[in-house]
């Protein structure tokens, strides 16, 4: 039987360990592959065990790459045949241990992001050589790795999912017909284009500049001029964030044009709560939004095209409920969070 390290370049807080039915924060995939494959679990616990660990969380916030983790993995890694990391946050470090330290283990990354940095590192060192397998979320992150001469044979499309349980309509809470959502990370958004869309708009707009997770983002806020009908969070809860999709409208999304699946979490959660999402037509988030059918898309940086598809929704809300509704049942045909997993084991479980 494969033995399986999983590193994942997340945590879980406290409160979550003791959620074992899932009412205020939903599953998650790596605790979920570890009870279909009984892997060992390398996470962002380790960096509370140590002195080391404390001062190297402090860096690599800067850096944007978890060494530390890699190296505890790296030294436990001996004792497996397989070594999976969740995102290249873990998996580049680990590709250049496994590069210039040859072994026979079997090496499974994943690329959930993408950076200019990034390409050069992997390319300089010629990194790919060392993965045996790459798992991308859309197919354009597929492209982009064979364009750098990676075999496609080597990469595997698995699109993200999320606890389509956990985020699932609220029939309790009040749907506010003039509020719009607006949730993620800003490296990948581009929240000035939504403030321009929105300004003079009947209608308020809140926005979680960031979800409740225990990564080390350090640019935690919105630099631009916010007009009066727009509220900025910097952070929500899951529960205060499954309650901010609840009582909105629809959710907009104001993507970079990225090659990576930029904004498939939000669409995902925001879609299984039956809410239809406005986005930018980035590379990365065609898979995820049928326009037309499950949401709408606008060519990115259309200011002009965001204004309208904002407003059209606004005034046809049936429409807003359709799309919502699509979405839903499109997530739990073809997002659920079992089906992601089960990919990814069975990609783990292939002969070396």
């Amino acid at each position: 039987m494969t033995k399986i390290l999983s590193v994942a370049t997340a945590g879980l807080l406290a409160n979550q360990l003791k959620d074992n039915v899932h009412k205020q924060f939903p599953r998650v995939d790596y605790v979920e592959l570890q009870s279909l494959l009984n892997t060992k679990v390398i996470d962002y616990s380790e960096y509370d065990a140590t002195i080391a660990g404390h001062l190297f969380r402090r860096i690599e916030r800067e850096i944007r790459s978890d060494v530390y983790l890699t190296y505890i993995s790296w030294l436990k890694s001996r004792e497996y045949s397989t070594v999976f990391t969740w995102s290249e946050r873990a998996g580049i470090p680990f590709a250049g241990l496994k590069r210039f330290f040859p072994s026979d283990l079997r090496f499974v990354t994943m690329f959930q992001c993408w950076s200019e940095r990034q390409e050069t590192l992997l390319s300089k060192l010629n990194l790919f050589s060392a993965m045996d397998s790459i798992i991308v979320h859309c197919a354009s992150m597929k492209e982009n790795l064979i364009r750098l001469n990676v075999p496609a044979g080597k990469i595997q499309v698995i699109h993200f999912s999320i606890d389509q349980n956990f985020f699932a309509p609220q029939p309790y809470v009040k749907q506010e017909t003039d509020l719009i959502a607006s949730v993620g990370e800003t490296r990948s958004r581009n929240y000035n284009s939504l403030f321009q869309a929105a300004a003079g708009l009947p209608a308020k707009i809140e926005i979680a500049g960031y979800g409740y997770w225990y990564a080390r983002e350090k640019n935690d806020s919105i630099k631009s001029k916010i007009p009066n009908n727009v509220i900025a969070a910097k952070r929500l809860s899951y529960d205060e964030l499954r309650n901010l999709y609840a009582r909105a409208s629809f959710v907009v999304l104001p993507l970079e044009d990225l090659v990576y699946s930029a904004g498939a979490t939000s669409t995902l959660e925001a879609g299984s709560m039956g809410r239809a999402v406005i986005a930018f037509r980035s590379k990365g988030i065609t898979e995820y939004i049928v326009d037309g059918e499950t949401g709408i898309l606008v060519e990115p940086g259309n200011v002009a095209g965001l204004r309208d598809a904002i407003s059209y929704l606004l005034a046809n809300p049936a429409e807003a409920e359709r799309l919502g509704a699509n979405a839903r049942r499109r997530i739990n045909e073809r997002f659920r969070l079992e089906t992601y997993v089960q990919n990814i084991a069975n990609v783990l479980q292939q002969p070396g």
